[in-house]
């Protein structure tokens, strides 16, 4: 072979040698994404990449958190029903008024009007009892057991992501910019948000007035008023099935409702419930509820 095809041949095998390191090794580049100067924060980050990090491993038993999470949410379910019900107690005095051939005081008028718009009574009638009529079936309390029940589930035992920045126990949306946490799973063109409160207690507040003014929620509202006209007590398990609409899930979220009022032993704490108040539920001692599993769904879109 002459010195010149030696050559050739020693360049040929540098070559395909360097062609097939480059193959082997190739790795593409990540996409350059152009923005202007300070709108990084403008850039969404992909599903795979967690907003925030998991928080740690909590190492006490599931018996322990689920009870603990329950006698923490139970005083501000307790508070809320007498808030309630002192709301409900002013507007029967002013239904007796009526009923006496009395008018309504100046300041009553004005409590009626303030009640009404609170909890979105719209009424072509001007006669102020059927106002009142109707503000008595959503001025009313809801069961203990179906508020921790739906907290529960909404919250992932006040593990999720809205209930850990934001105090947002049941899920609740709200429609403006900024009003909350963006869901990770957000359909696109959807711009609700899952609200931020200040504070459990807000949560509870607002869950309370949800269940008692929006229209999804006629149902329950319709059949707490029926066990009130029967002058019976009202029941978690039973209001569970005017929920169909909190959830896509329908019949199978109201299910889950009651699986979790049964296997914690929650209905103990409707029975507390009196018609005419509410009687403190703080000595409920946790080691009544057994500690049978329950169901750890948490919101869709944690």
């Amino acid at each position: 072979m002459t010195p010149q095809r030696q050559q050739t041949l020693l360049l040929t095998t540098i070559l395909f040698g360097s062609l097939l390191i480059g193959i082997v090794t190739y790795r593409a580049a990540p996409p350059v994404t152009t923005v202007a100067p300070g709108a990084e924060a403008d850039i969404a980050q992909p599903e795979t990449t967690p907003a925030v990090a998991a928080p740690p491993a909590d190492p006490r038993p599931v018996s322990v958190k689920k009870n603990q999470f329950f006698d923490r949410l139970i005083p501000l379910v307790e508070r809320q029903n007498n808030l309630t019900l002192q709301s409900r107690a002013a507007v029967l005095k002013m239904l007796a008024h009526l009923q006496q051939g009395k008018k309504l005081t100046t300041s009553q008028r004005r409590q009626l009007e303030r009640l009404r718009k609170k909890y979105r009574v719209r009424t072509d009638s001007d006669d102020e009892r059927t106002l009142i009529n109707e503000l008595l079936a959503r001025v009313d309390v809801l069961p203990p057991s179906l508020a921790l029940a739906q907290a529960a589930t909404e919250s992932a035992w006040g593990k999720s992501r809205f209930a850990r920045k934001g105090n947002n126990l049941f899920g609740q949306w709200c429609f403006t910019s900024g009003c909350g946490l963006v869901p990770l799973q957000r359909p696109e063109g959807m711009s609700h948000e899952v609200a931020s409160y200040p504070s459990w207690q807000a949560s509870v507040t607002a869950y309370f007035l949800n269940l008692n003014s929006h229209p999804a929620y006629q149902p329950l509202r319709d059949m707490r008023l029926q066990l009130r006209q029967q002058s019976l007590p009202l029941s978690g398990e039973i209001l569970a099935a005017g929920l169909k609409k909190y959830s896509a899930r329908g019949a199978a979220y109201v299910k889950s409702l009651r699986q979790i009022i049964r296997a914690n032993n929650l209905a103990s704490l409707d029975q507390l419930l009196l018609t005419t108040k509410v009687r403190s539920a703080r000595n409920y001692s946790a080691g009544h509820r057994p500690s049978a599993p329950g169901i750890n769904q948490g919101w869709e879109n944690q």
